[in-house]
């Protein structure tokens, strides 16, 4: 790589650091400034500020790539006799006599300067450890996209009923693009993906765990991402995250602009529905659902984005009057475009050669001369490290002239004295001017024995080893969200509504729940402890009296009451229990039942399969084959073609290893 363009991106990485501070305190005043008036002027607040963040390193890099490339060419000039000078005494070439001499120098570098020029010289490194974690973020995200196109690939359409109740909703949110409505066995919560053909993915828990109006408004949700372009805005998200992975300021701004994105799409889709309580109702219930399974993770845009508490806090409570004010929204971006201000004439004062612009090369000709006069430079001056002692040429005048001129880099005349340092003695003379003195910012040919005021000599800097880039934030933040909720979920578990004393988040899941004290009453009266988890798990499933002695009839034993929500949630019913039974399945657990309801398996499906030829199937291997998509239409498919599979094994590695009847008749087609 050019040794311009690496510096110039290593500089803007640096640059970006106290740039992207800046910039996150802007926001972080910008939202404060707008409270919680409008989510719609948050998000694009955030967005604005994630844009920024992108734009800064670009204009750093170039900004640099520029004076670098003015400051390549070498420029002459002569030197007034009014810079400061630097004594010292100069041997007399005959009597050995010490007189003064005037010569110029350079002032010790700051300690700032020397801190830019150690950073300058680690920069190769720090760009190639800026690479290495690029490209491991680039492949977590690759791994997670090509995830969630194994999941589309794999996934059914919905049944034409809900296609239908999604096309109302779609032209109710004003859009004219066709969505299609996918069920998926291996996803957790509805999400959302694609810009120019958008998909909608549904769990198979979800269909049948909730109400239809519950379901409605949870797909409200999904379109109303569908109508803001939100999955376009998330791919630009992302990709700034993996460029900017080591910013915690990034991953700050990227939660602020998720957390408001769900925001926006709650608002749109309680607007759409009956209103805010219903909505946050059926929010917990598919957080319930959620809760069955695993987390939910990667690209796509899920209904549970975002703080569950928080959003359901923000529909109950009575919502502050909304942002309409552009007096508002304009003093925000005013702030967070006068950051991008402030930034840039910043980075100018930052982004400066480690040398002063203004330094002109001078030559140092014989000893015989008594005014400075200009040579030729031998090179451009580079940034390099401290100055070294340096050799000095030898004591008599001609050996000295037959060295030639040698480069001196000074700086602009200051009325400021040189400060003083430990000088080093000039090592033995030699014929010839050693190499790399045209680049020592202090080195000064005289001849010896004179003494200079010099920097004190420093080692040769070690190259830094590559660091593997840090965790990214995302990690620790998703770590901490489990652990919290884990301890909420604890705490459900254990308080007693009536005896023990209840927190905020418990008494506002009571309420959206639609807790009173005769449902406590009542779940008591069932022979189950009302606990918070209970009670709201009850009433979000909706388990009666009835129910509860049903299942308990159907097993033989009462059932736990997580696992009661849940087979509810699944819609195991005593009715679909005695089909199952009828089939064989009379003696089989409680999750097993579960599992299998949640994977679609009903009474029709076995029959089919029973005439193709698997009438004896086990519950676990019913379920695997459900979950490939294996159907009775495969089977005759696969027979029509020639293959006649024997076993369930033989099914199930036909089906994941892609094996179709088109293949099968393609493969036995004899060549010419």
């Amino acid at each position: 790589m050019n040794s311009f363009i690496l510096e110039a991106v290593g500089w803007a990485l640096v640059h970006l650091l106290w740039q992207g501070a800046l910039v996150a305190v802007a926001l972080a005043l910008a939202l404060r400034w707008v409270g919680r008036r409008s989510a719609n002027l948050r998000y694009a607040l955030a967005c604005g500020a994630l844009g920024i963040m992108l734009a800064l390193p670009v204009a750093t890099a170039w900004r640099h790539a520029s004076r670098a490339a003015e400051a390549r060419p070498v420029r002459t000039a002569f030197v007034p006799r009014t810079v400061a000078p630097v004594t010292g005494p100069v041997a007399q070439p005959s009597t050995g006599r010490s007189t003064p001499r005037q010569v110029t120098g350079t002032a010790p570098l700051p300690r700032l300067d020397a801190l830019i020029q150690q950073v300058g010289e680690h920069l190769p490194w720090l760009v190639l450890a800026w690479g290495l974690g690029v490209l491991a973020s680039s492949l977590r995200l690759l791994k997670g996209w090509m995830g969630l196109r194994r999941q589309v690939d794999e996934a059914v359409l919905a049944s034409r009923e809900w296609q239908e109740r999604l096309a109302v909703l779609a032209r109710r949110l004003n859009l004219t693009r066709p969505v299609r409505l996918l069920v998926s066995s291996k996803l957790d919560v509805p999400s959302t993906l694609g810009w120019l053909k958008p998909v909608v993915l549904v769990p198979t828990a979800t269909l049948t765990g909730l109400a239809v109006r519950e379901l409605e408004l949870v797909l409200a949700h999904e379109l109303a991402h569908i109508r803001r372009h939100d999955f376009a805005v998330n791919v630009v998200q992302s990709l700034v995250e993996t460029l900017l992975f080591y910013h915690p300021a990034v991953w700050w701004m990227s939660q602020v602009i998720r957390v408001e994105r769900e925001n926006c799409c709650d608002d749109l889709a309680v607007r759409q529905g009956p209103g805010a309580l219903p909505y946050a109702r059926a929010l917990t219930a598919l957080e319930a659902l959620r809760l069955q399974g695993m987390d939910a993770s990667g690209p796509a845009l899920s209904a549970l984005g975002g703080s569950l508490k928080d959003r359901v806090r923000r529909l109950v409570v009575a919502p502050a009057s909304r942002c309409s004010s552009r007096w508002a929204a304009g003093v925000s971006i005013v702030t967070l475009a006068s950051s991008l201000a402030l930034a840039v004439p910043l980075t100018a004062l930052a982004v400066q050669p480690v040398k002063t612009p203004g330094a002109t090369v001078l030559a140092v000709p014989s000893p015989s001369t008594s005014a400075l006069r200009p040579g030729v430079a031998a090179s451009a001056p580079q940034p390099a490290a401290a100055t070294a002692p340096l050799a000095a040429p030898t004591a008599t005048p001609h050996a000295f002239a037959a060295t030639g001129t040698a480069s001196l880099t000074v700086p602009a005349p200051t009325p400021h004295a040189i400060a003083a340092t430990a000088t080093a003695p000039l090592a033995a003379p030699v014929s010839t001017p050693p190499r790399g003195l045209a680049s020592a910012p202090l080195a000064v040919p005289v001849p010896a024995p004179l003494a200079v005021v010099a920097a004190a000599p420093t080692p040769a800097p070690v190259p830094a080893p590559v660091v593997a880039p840090a965790p990214s934030p995302a990690s620790s933040d998703k770590a901490k969200a489990r652990a919290e909720r884990k301890a909420a979920q604890d705490a459900d578990e254990t308080t007693r509504v009536g005896v023990d004393p209840l927190s905020v988040d418990q008494l506002v899941a009571l309420k959206i729940a639609g807790v009173t004290p005769e449902v406590v009453e009542r779940i008591s009266a069932m022979g189950y402890a009302p606990t918070v988890e209970t009670l709201v798990g009850f009433q979000h499933a909706g388990i009666t009296p009835e129910y509860v002695k049903s299942m308990a009839d159907r097993f033989g034993q009462a059932i736990p009451a997580e696992q009661l929500v849940g087979m509810k949630h699944m819609g195991v019913t005593p009715e679909w229990l005695g089909q199952m039974a009828a089939l064989g399945f009379a003696k089989e657990d409680p999750e097993d039942l579960m599992a299998a309801k949640a994977m679609g398996i009903d009474a029709a499906w076995l029959n089919d399969l029973k005439a193709a030829g698997f009438g004896s199937l086990k519950l676990d291997e019913a379920v695997e084959l459900r979950a490939l998509g294996v159907d009775s239409s495969y089977v005759r498919e696969l027979e029509a073609a020639g293959v006649k599979p024997a076993t369930v094994d033989e099914l199930v590695r036909l089906r994941t290893g892609g094996v179709d009847a088109d293949f099968i008749r393609r493969m036995q087609k004899p060549r010419k």
